[in-house]
């Protein structure tokens, strides 16, 4: 089966879509799926016919079902769909989602629903102020990966065995290039604490994700800011935190390296 002409096929009509949709969701006899479906009786035949034939539905005592490969297929448009949702704001095309390790950019349409927040040229800090305020209403539980340092966002990190954070390599290096012993780093005593090269900015709390991404000139953009609150986008937020967070070293080792 040749899966960009299945897929096309599909999405040919609106019709089969609807009924592929319909029957993924839940089985429906044929007089449910006419009643729910918005084309005349014989359009619906059709399609569930169309569809039979080529493997993606099939009739059971109590309706009409997707076979696997129905399912598979549904997966997909709806992949597609929510990709389409994604690229209406002109974010993903001028930020570098090459900063993203290909499995979570393979997923990024669980971003579909994102809202993304963008400062003014009269209000610059607006994102950092939102982000802060985010935080520090998230509580203890609060998981961040940050590829800069920002004075405000140190100030709401929580001090919580709750929380979990990761630090870019250089910005840990240039903190301890300052110091002159390793007593004279600035720790949480709660927080664990990890460094890793990390080119992008996650935060991870109960309740949202939020996402930084560099341009794709490779800037630092502190005024625009990817959040979402759907349960799907927090998964792939924590989902990337934990990629980030079993990389990176802690921060002890960290230091007593940089020092020897």
């Amino acid at each position: 089966m040749n899966t960009d002409k299945i897929v096309g096929y599909v999405l040919g009509s609106s019709v089969r879509t609807d009924v592929l949709t319909a029957v993924v969701g839940e089985r429906q006899p044929m007089d449910e799926l006419i009643g729910s479906i918005e084309a005349s009786e014989s359009a619906v035949y059709n399609a569930v016919g169309d569809l039979e034939r080529r493997g993606l539905v099939r009739s059971l005592e109590d309706g009409w079902d997707a076979t696997g490969s129905g399912r598979l297929v549904a997966d997909l448009l709806e992949q597609q769909e929510n990709l389409c949702r994604l690229l209406e704001d002109d974010y993903w095309r001028t930020h570098d989602v090459g900063a993203l390790p290909r499995r979570f950019r393979l997923r990024l349409t669980e971003l579909a629903g994102a809202d993304v927040f963008r400062a003014t040229d009269t209000d610059p800090h607006a994102i950092v102020r939102e982000v802060c305020d985010r935080v520090e209403r998230a509580g203890t539980n609060v998981h961040i990966v940050t590829p800069i340092y920002q004075a405000e966002y140190e100030a709401v990190m929580p001090d919580s065995s709750d929380a979990r954070l990761v630090v870019d390599t250089t910005v840990a290096t240039e903190a301890l290039d300052r110091i002159e012993s390793p007593g004279d780093a600035r720790q949480w005593e709660e927080t664990p604490v990890r460094v890793l090269d990390v080119p992008v900015g996650v935060g991870v709390t109960d309740n949202e994700v939020m996402l930084s991404l560099p341009t794709i000139d490779g800037q630092y953009d502190s005024r625009t800011e990817v959040m979402a609150e759907d349960e799907r986008a927090i998964e792939w937020g924590r989902d990337l935190f934990e990629y980030y967070w079993n990389r990176a070293v802690p921060n002890d080792e960290f230091i007593a390296e940089h020092f020897e």
